[in-house]
C-alpha cells in the first residue's frame, strides 16, 4: 500500500448521521496514518446560550472517543477561538498546521463544510490532494453556490456525494460557471454503508412500533411527530418512540423519548423492534437513519424533501409524504397498516432488500480505498 498521510477536517463530533458517515470513512481508510481536526467543540449555530450551556458542551463531544480511535483528534476551536491571546494563538496555530500538511510528500485532505477548512484554504500547497464530502444543499430549493463550494471546485481534486440526488444541485452551478467537463468527472457518488442483518428482522406482532430518530432541531419539526402520535393516543395497538429527544413537557403520553443513543447496538435494537421510521423534516439531504432503518426492515414513512425522492421510490420501498401535509398523510397511512399488515410486509421486505443492495459495507470501503489509490 502506498504511503499517504490523511488529514480530516470535519465540523462536529456530536451524534448525527453526518458524523457517522465521517466515522465510516475513517474506518474504511484506517490503514493510512491520519490526523483528525474537528472545527467546533460546541455547535455554534444554536446561539450563544446553548453554546455556553452544559448540554451544549456535552453534545459537541458525544462521539469524541469514536473519532479518537482512528487517529489524533484536535478541536480547532481551542486554537482558532482561544480565549486568551486569541489572535496570536490563531496565527501561530495556522502556520504550524500548514507547515505540517505542506511538508508531507503525499498529503490528502478530506473535509466537509466550508468553515472546517476555509482558514487554510488559500495556503495549501499545490501538491496537497483535496477530497470534499458533500452531504446536502443548505436550502434544498435551489443550488446554493456558497454552501456547495462552487468557487472551490477547480482546486478540489475529487468530490464525493453521499447520494446521487446531490448531482442535480451541483451540475447547474458548474454549467453556470462554464467549468470544463473534467471537473464534473471529478465527482462520484459513494452512498451510505450500514449494518445489514443476514435475514429480515422479525417484528413484534402485538403492537405496531413507530420510531423517530434525529436531533431536536428546527428543520426536523419534532412537534409534528408528537402531533401524529397524539392522534393515536387512545389506540393501544400502536406505540411511538423518539431517539435523540429527551422527554419534553409537550410529549404525548404514548411517546417514549429515549434521548441520545451513542451505542450503535442499542440503536440497531430500536430499528429491529420498530415497524416504521417516521420523519417530518422540512429539509434534509439523505439522512443516514433512513438507510439504517431500512436494513432492519423498518419502512421509511418520511417527507419528500432534499434528496430523499431521488433515492427512494414512493410505494416501492418507502412512503413519501408531502412536507406541507405530512401529519395527515402519515396518520392515514399508519391507520391503514393497523387494519391490514399485508402492505407493510411487502414494503418491509423491499426496504431490506434495497438496503442490502445499496448500502453494503464492502462496497463502501472498496470505493473509498480505490479513490485514495487513484488520487495518489
Amino acid at each position: 500500500m502506498s504511503h499517504y498521510n490523511l488529514f480530516y477536517f470535519f465540523p462536529l463530533a456530536s451524534v448525527g448521521g453526518t458524523e457517522r458517515v465521517h466515522l465510516d470513512v475513517l474506518n474504511a481508510l484506517s490503514d493510512y496514518p491520519a490526523e483528525i481536526f474537528i472545527r467546533y467543540k460546541v455547535t455554534p449555530w444554536k446561539g450563544m446560550a446553548f453554546k455556553q450551556s452544559v448540554e451544549g458542551k456535552k453534545e459537541g463531544t458525544q462521539l469524541k472517543s469514536e473519532f479518537e480511535a482512528f487517529g489524533r483528534l484536535t478541536f480547532l476551536s481551542n486554537y482558532l477561538e482561544a480565549k486568551r491571546f486569541g489572535r496570536l494563538i490563531r496565527a501561530w496555530y495556522i502556520r504550524r498546521l500548514l507547515k505540517k500538511i505542506n511538508a508531507c510528500p503525499n498529503p490528502i485532505v478530506i473535509f466537509w463544510h466550508r468553515e472546517s477548512i476555509e482558514f487554510l484554504w488559500d495556503q495549501l500547497a499545490p501538491h496537497v490532494k483535496i477530497i470534499d464530502i458533500v452531504h446536502n444543499n443548505s436550502n434544498n430549493h435551489s443550488p446554493d453556490a456558497s454552501f456547495l463550494l462552487n468557487d472551490w471546485a477547480p482546486r478540489i481534486n475529487h468530490r464525493v456525494l453521499v447520494n446521487a440526488g446531490l448531482m442535480r444541485w451541483i451540475k447547474p452551478l458548474y454549467q453556470e460557471q462554464r467549468y470544463p467537463l473534467e471537473l464534473v468527472q471529478r465527482i462520484s457518488v459513494i452512498s451510505h454503508q450500514v449494518t445489514i442483518p443476514m435475514e429480515l428482522t422479525t417484528k413484534p406482532e402485538e403492537v405496531f412500533h413507530v420510531l423517530y430518530v434525529g436531533r431536536e432541531a428546527k428543520e426536523k419539526r419534532i412537534a409534528l411527530f408528537f402531533e401524529i402520535a397524539e392522534r393515536f393516543s387512545q389506540d393501544p395497538r400502536i406505540r411511538f418512540r423518539a431517539v435523540g429527544i429527551d422527554q419534553p413537557i409537550n410529549a404525548p403520553q404514548n411517546v417514549q423519548c429515549l434521548g441520545v443513543i451513542t451505542n450503535r447496538e442499542t440503536l440497531e435494537q430500536c430499528y429491529a423492534s420498530s415497524h416504521v421510521l417516521v420523519l417530518t423534516s422540512e429539509s434534509e439531504g439523505f439522512p443516514k437513519v433512513i438507510s439504517e432503518a431500512m436494513a432492519f426492515g423498518c419502512v421509511p414513512l418520511v417527507t419528500a424533501v432534499g434528496a430523499i425522492p431521488e433515492v427512494l421510490n414512493h410505494g416501492v420501498q418507502a412512503i413519501l409524504t408531502d412536507p406541507l401535509n405530512c401529519v395527515n398523510e402519515t396518520v392515514n397511512f399508519l391507520s391503514r397498516l393497523l387494519v391490514d399488515r399485508t402492505e407493510y410486509e411487502t414494503l418491509s421486505k423491499k426496504a431490506y432488500l434495497y438496503a442490502k443492495e445499496e448500502f453494503d459495507a464492502n462496497r463502501f470501503n472498496n470505493e473509498w480505498r480505490t479513490l485514495i489509490q487513484t488520487l495518489g
